[in-house]
C-alpha cells in the first residue's frame, strides 16, 4: 500500500500524523533559536602571552616569535597573524575551513607546551583559546549618572551583572570602559635619594610587608579554628605608615619617600553614551542561543528588577541591540510567508475554481512549514536568513505537488473514470506519484551541488 492509498483508507491515521507534525512544528517555533546568520564555526585558536612592562620589540622578539615558530609546524594552517603591544603578544592561527576545531586547538596547545620553558622569566602562561566569531555582544547596555565613574564601576559589576548573568543563554556580561579602582605609589626621587632608599628597596618592602599567608587549622578537643595570617594593607592611611627600611637614626616609612592615591587604572579604554562618561555591560550569548529570546528577558529584568530600584541620578539605557535588526529581517520574512501563502491560496482558487481544494492546498502549505521547522530545530538550525529563504522555496515545492495530484484526481472524477471519490483519489494520486517523485528529486539533484562548495559560502550553505 503506498503512502497515499493509506493516507485515503486510514484518513483518521492521516490526521493524526499531520496534527503531530504540527504539534512539534509550534514546540520548535517556540524553542528554536532565531538570529540573523546561521552559526558557523571557523576554525581560528588565538594564543596569549603577558609579559607585564615589557617593551614591544622584546615581547615580539623573546615570545612571539618562539610561538610562532612553534605553531606553523601545525598542519592545515591558513596563515597566522601577530600582534607584539605592550606587555602582551597575541598570535591568531587561521585553519583551513575543513579543519576540526577541537583538534586544531589541542594541536596548538601541545606546541605552546614544548616552548614554555624558552620564555622569558615572569612571563604569564600563554593561554591557548578558540575564537568564536559569534561571540561579541548582541546587546549593550550603558550606565551613567552623576557617580564618580569607580562608582559606576561598582554599580555595574556588583549589582546589575549579577542581575543579568544568569538568564538562560547569556554566556557572559561585559564590563566595557570600567577603569578599576587602583592604589598609585608616587616616589619621590629627592626624598629617596636622601634617606638613601633605591626602588629594589621599596618593591621588597611591599613582598615583605604587605603579604597574606594561609594560616591552616588549629585544633583544640572538639573545636577547629581557621588561623588567619593577613599582613596586607586594606586602607591608605595604613599603607602610609608601611615600614620600608630601618636606620640608625629610625625607621624609614612609605609615607616619608612617597605620596599615595587611591584612584583609578590608566586610560586604556573610554566608554561615552550621548557625549557622557558611561560603564558599559554586554550582552554575549552562548552558541546557538536565541538572541531575541535573550534580548526581550534582559528588557523584562530592566523593566522589572533593575530601573525601579537604581539609585537616584543613574541612568540605565540600551545603546544597541542586535536583536531588533534580525527581528525587522524575521518579521520581513515572514511577512513574505504569509503573502506567498496567500498568493498561492488564491492562484489556486482562480485555476481549480473549487473551495475544497483550495483549502487542502492552504492547509498543506503551514503544515510541510511546521514541520521543517521541527526538523531545523531537531538539527539544531535557527531561524536565519538562510533557513527562512530555504522555507520561502519550499512553498513552491509544495504547491506545485499539491495542485499536480488534485489536478489529476478530478480530471478522474470530471470524466467519469472514476465515480468512486474515493477510488478517484487513489488511482488520480497514484497515476502521478513517480512525477512527482520525479519533480521534486529534480529539485533535490539542482541544489546537491551546494554541499560541495567550499570556502565561506559553502560554510554558510
Amino acid at each position: 500500500m503506498t503512502l497515499p492509498e493509506l493516507s485515503i483508507q486510514r484518513h483518521v491515521l492521516a490526521w493524526m500524523l499531520s496534527g503531530i507534525l504540527v504539534l512539534f512544528g509550534f514546540v520548535a517555533y517556540n524553542r528554536i533559536g532565531v538570529d540573523r546568520f546561521p552559526d558557523i564555526d571557523f576554525p581560528m585558536v588565538s594564543v596569549t602571552t603577558v609579559l607585564k612592562g615589557a617593551q614591544p620589540d622584546v615581547m615580539d622578539a623573546s615570545i612571539t616569535s618562539l610561538i610562532e615558530e612553534k605553531v606553523n609546524s601545525v598542519p592545515g594552517i591558513e596563515h597566522v597573524i601577530s600582534k607584539s603591544s605592550p606587555g602582551v603578544s597575541i598570535v591568531n592561527v587561521q585553519f583551513e575551513l575543513k579543519k576540526n576545531i577541537d583538534v586544531a586547538f589541542n594541536e596548538v596547545q601541545a606546541k605552546v607546551n614544548q616552548v614554555l620553558r624558552q620564555l622569558p622569566d615572569g612571563v604569564d602562561p600563554p593561554v591557548v583559546a578558540k575564537v568564536e566569531v559569534g561571540a561579541a555582544p548582541v546587546m549593550w547596555l550603558a550606565l551613567t549618572g552623576n557617580r564618580t565613574l569607580q562608582q559606576l564601576n561598582q554599580y555595574a559589576r556588583n549589582v546589575i551583572k549579577k542581575r543579568l548573568e544568569n538568564i538562560e543563554g547569556v554566556g557572559e556580561i561585559r564590563i566595557g570602559g570600567e577603569r578599576q579602582r587602583t592604589i598609585r605609589v608616587w616616589l619621590d626621587p629627592e626624598r629617596m635619594h636622601a634617606l638613601n632608599i633605591a626602588v629594589p628597596d621599596v618593591i621588597q618592602a611591599f613582598k615583605r610587608e604587605h603579604v597574606q599567608f594561609p594560616g591552616g587549622f588549629l585544633v583544640s578537643g572538639r573545636r577547629e579554628y581557621l588561623i588567619r595570617l593577613d599582613m596586607e594593607f586594606h586602607h591608605v592611611r595604613e599603607l602610609r605608615h608601611m615600614v620600608v627600611a630601618a636606620h640608625k637614626n629610625g625607621r624609614v616609612q612609605l609615607d616619608d619617600i612617597a605620596r599615595i592615591e587611591d584612584g583609578l587604572a590608566d586610560y586604556r579604554q573610554l566608554s561615552r553614551f550621548n557625549g557622557h562618561p558611561a560603564v558599559g555591560l554586554g550582552i554575549v550569548r552562548v552558541t546557538g542561543a536565541n538572541t531575541v529570546a535573550i534580548a526581550r528577558e534582559v528588557k523584562r529584568r530592566l523593566a522589572q528588577d533593575i530601573l525601579p530600584v537604581l539609585p537616584p541620578g543613574m541612568h540605565l539605557d540600551i545603546a544597541t541591540n542586535d536583536a531588533e535588526i534580525i527581528e525587522e529581517i524575521v518579521d520581513g520574512l515572514k511577512e513574505h510567508l504569509y503573502e506567498s501563502v496567500f498568493l498561492a491560496a488564491l492562484i489556486v482558487l482562480v485555476f481549480l475554481k473549487n473551495v475544497r481544494a483550495t483549502a487542502m492546498i492552504s492547509l498543506a502549505i503551514p503544515m510541510s512549514l511546521l514541520a521543517a521547522i521541527a526538523a531545523a530545530f531537531f538539527l539544531h538550525y535557527t531561524l536565519n536568513l538562510m533557513t527562512l529563504l530555504a522555507l520561502l522555496l519550499l512553498i513552491g515545492v509544495v504547491v506545485d505537488d499539491a495542485i499536480v495530484v488534485l489536478e489529476n484526481i478530478y480530471r478522474h472524477r470530471e470524466k467519469g473514470l472514476e465515480p468512486d471519490a474515493r477510488e478517484a483519489a487513489v488511482k488520480g494520486s497514484r497515476q502521478v506519484a513517480f512525477a512527482v517523485i520525479a519533480a521534486s528529486l529534480t529539485l533535490v539533484a539542482i541544489f546537491t551541488p551546494v554541499i560541495f562548495l567550499g570556502g565561506l559560502v559553502g560554510r554558510f550553505f
